[in-house]
Order: C-alpha cells, then structure tokens, then sequence
C-alpha cells in the first residue's frame, strides 16, 4: 500500500476504474458490476451522474445527496465508497467496497476511516453504517473504526438482515 488518498471520480481514472467494473463481471458479482457498467458504456455520461447526485440534482425517487469517492493507491482505483448526506434507510450514511482483486490488504479499513473524515467534513456528527450479518470483513472493519453496534435491521428491498452501527 502507498499513500492512499480519495479522489472524487475523474476521467484521468477511466481504464483504472473499467478495470474495477470489470474485476466484479469476473466473479460474478452482478450486484457491483450492475452499479459500475455505466462506466463501461459511457465514462464521462457515468461521471456527470455521480457529479450530479453530489450535488442533489436529478436524483432517483428514494435517493438522497450522495458523493462518490474513490481510493486511489498508487494511481489505481482499489475501493469506492458513497457518502449520503442523509441517513438513508438501511444503506445508512456510508458505503463502501473494495476490488475483488484488493481484498484482504487493509484496503476496507482505510477506506472507511477517510470516509468517516470526509462526512465529518459534510456536517454527519453520527455515522450510521450497516453491513449483512453474514459479512465478517465488513462488521471487523466497521468495529476497527470504532463502529458501535445499535442492533439489527432487516432490509426489504435486499431481503437481509443487516448489522447498524453508530460512529461518532
């Protein structure tokens, strides 16, 4: 690992974030390939979306004011995450994921923890994360960066039962 740092997305990171999209078409994650084939089709369409939902325009019905960074270690995009500015449903304020092909190197905790740094920056006094109860990488790295679990939810629209954390 090198200096990581995130990036809001920006067309100097397209092959590197294709190669990300395409990392999750190579297990079989149609979930995450499904949320980045935008990418695929059309980059600069993908980046003027996230820049919009950035800035709460032209946002899906249920959606909230969402900005997207990605984590950038040595010019590479290994990890994404999405800050909400409000708490929404069971996604919570904060997502993230890491490339299949960077998994198990820390990458998630850091990931979190300069995400927890830039909501601190958007005005969130408490953070609300959620991760599936079947998750063990996502509850540690929650746990790391001093997540406080309330309890357990059960997402509908998923149909799963979630872990909710509190970090301030």
């Amino acid at each position: 690992m090198g200096d990581l740092f995130l990036a809001e997305p920006n067309i100097k990171y397209q092959r590197s974030f294709e190669n990300y999209a395409l990392a999750y078409r190579k297990i079989n994650d149609e979930y995450y390939f499904f949320k980045y084939k935008k990418a695929l089709e059309n980059f600069e369409d993908y980046l003027k979306v996230l820049f919009d939902y950035s800035l709460g325009r032209n946002l899906s019905q249920d959606d909230v004011t969402t900005s997207t960074f990605w984590l950038i270690d040595r010019e590479e995009v290994v990890g994404v995450t999405r800050i909400r500015h409000q708490e929404a449903g069971c996604a919570g304020h904060i997502g993230y994921d890491i490339s299949p092909v960077y998994r198990n190197r820390g990458y998630g905790s850091h990931i979190l923890k300069l995400a927890l740094e830039r909501a601190k920056k958007i005005g969130i006094e408490e953070v609300i994360v959620t991760c599936n109860i079947e998750n063990a990488a996502s509850k540690k790295i929650i746990e790391k960066n001093t997540g406080k679990l309330l309890g357990t939810v059960f997402d509908e629209e998923e149909n799963e039962y979630l872990y909710k954390y509190s970090i301030t």
